[in-house]
This record gives structure tokens, sequence and C-alpha cells, in this order.
């Protein structure tokens, strides 16, 4: 089986016993494009056909954004925001300045983290 599949298999096999919460740990990472969307859509359609709680951790913003309810940032061990995706993204559009284009998850994430993206020949502090 292809690793996208054995994924599926993966989250199939734990909600056999019908659990309360599934807790999935970086479910798509290293996974090619067409098996993470593969596993994405069956994330949420157990979201939808299963009385379950579901927590995500990723560090793919994108992903977030499209499966989460709610979304918690965390920083240095610490959930420093914990809002809706519309939420998390409106806050941060208050807190910048008009620029004529919506924030993301990620534009949010290096808001909320202070960090920065390091520019080419430049040290870290």
């Amino acid at each position: 089986m292809s690793r996208g599949m054995q994924q599926k298999v993966a989250i199939a096999r734990a909600f056999l016993t019908a659990p309360i919460l599934l807790l999935l740990d970086e479910p798509t990472t290293g996974l090619d494009p067409r098996s993470k969307r593969e596993v994405q859509a069956f994330v949420r359609e157990l979201r939808q056909n299963h009385d379950a709680t579901i927590l995500l951790t990723t560090h793919d913003m994108e992903e977030a954004d499209a499966l989460c309810d709610r979304i918690a940032i965390m920083d240095d061990g610490r959930v420093i925001a914990l809002d809706t995706p519309a939420g998390l993204k409106s806050a941060a559009s208050l807190a910048r300045p008009a620029n004529g284009y919506a924030p993301t998850l990620e534009d949010v994430f290096m808001q909320l983290t202070g960090k920065e993206l390091i520019k080419e020949g430049e040290q870290e502090t």
C-alpha cells in the first residue's frame, strides 16, 4: 500500500472502536499531493459522519485552515492564541495595516510568534 493509503487505513482502524476523541499527529506529513488530499478528504468525511472530536497537530497552516473548527497556536510550549480560523485571521487583519490582501493562517502564526523569515545572507540572533 502507498503511504497515503496506509494513513487512511490507520485512521479508519482508529474509528472501528467508535472513539469519542481521535488524535492525529501530522497525518499528511511526507505524503505526495494526491495522497495528502485523499487523507484530508477522509478526515473531513469522518468529521461530518461521526460524533467524535478530532485533535489534529500540524505545521501546515493551509491544512489547519481547511480541516479545523478551532485552532490553537503554540509557541515555546504555550498556547498563545485559540480561536476559529476566521477569528484568528480577522484579529490579525485588525493588527496589520490595510495592504489589500486577506491574511492567511501562516501570516497569523508569523505575527503572533514574532518570528520573521531570515533573509538570505542574514544571521539569526
